[in-house]
This record gives structure tokens, sequence and C-alpha cells, in this order.
């Protein structure tokens, strides 16, 4: 037996209710979901500055092996430059050893974009002490590095775990 059905108007498709509701979820959906992946994004950034950082520290480490306490600045010029790259603005040898890496204003805006890199004794602590290999000090640099210093002033969420301050 087949029954007749007829489909009146108001079956048809989505009211203006259901619609408004669908679209205001994905809008909380997104609005959420953007800065998120944005975040995302710059720590990915983040992480090639400290891997560009590399070759620096290895610079520094040869320096300070073969002359000793010096300005590093200085005895790093040869063995060191750095060409930007679309998310590394800079990466810089400071005189004390510290390495200071500058990123694009796409990952943070200028006056909050530097990740210090310092020698260090003590690497794994919350709050190293960083070692002046430019001066003679009283203790011998281990070699050891970390981005854990107070004068980073890159965003905190933008920090990879490992260097957030105060660990």
């Amino acid at each position: 037996m087949h029954t007749n059905h007829q489909v009146t108007d108001d079956q048809r498709g989505f009211t203006l209710i259901e619609v408004m509701v669908v679209v205001a979820i994905i809008g909380i959906l997104v609005a959420v979901a953007v800065p998120q992946y944005q975040d995302y994004i710059a720590r990915g950034r983040v992480v090639e500055g400290l891997n560009l950082a590399s070759s620096a520290k290895l610079a520094v480490t040869e320096a300070y092996a073969s002359k000793g306490p010096s300005p590093m600045d200085r005895v790093t010029q040869e063995s060191f430059s750095f060409t930007p790259t679309r998310s590394v603005k800079d990466i810089e040898i400071l005189a004390s050893g510290a390495i200071a890496i500058d990123y694009q204003t796409s990952v943070a805006p200028d006056g909050k974009n530097s990740l210090i890199l310092i020698p260090t004794n003590e690497p794994d602590v919350a709050s190293p002490r960083a070692i002046d290999l430019s001066q003679n000090n009283l203790v011998t640099w281990s070699g050891g590095w970390s981005c854990r210093s107070e004068q980073t002033n890159l965003p905190a969420k933008l920090l990879p775990a490992e260097c957030r301050v105060g660990k």
C-alpha cells in the first residue's frame, strides 16, 4: 500500500533561527580557534630561532675554549654571521657571550620580541645565573646554556616550556 505524502512549505529547509544558531556557534569556534592557532604558529617560529642560534652557541663555545675569557662579540665576528629569515630578524652574540635572538614583528611586536640565551653552569635550575664570558670569572664555564633569562622580553605564552622563568 502506497501513501501519498504531500510536503508543505513549513517542512522544507531550515528556519532563520536555526541558521542564526549555526552561524553563532561557528563564530564562537572561530573566535577561540584563530588566536590559539596564531600562538601555535608563533611558538613554532620561536623554536626556529632557537635552532638557528645553535651555530652562534658553537661559535661562542669554540672561542671560549680557544681564547678564554674575551669579549665574545669581537672574537666570534669571523666565525658567525646571520642572514634574517621570515621569522627571525637577527641573532647577535653579545660581549658577555649571551646570544640575543630578535624575532620579526610577525612573531611578536617590536620591543617584546627578544629571547636571550645565556651561558651558565646551571642550565636546569629555574633562574640560572649567567656567566659573563668577557670577564675573568672565579668559575670556569662548563659550556651550559639556558634560555631562561630575565632579559628575555618575548611573551611567556610564546616561549617553549623549558624557557619560561620560574619553571
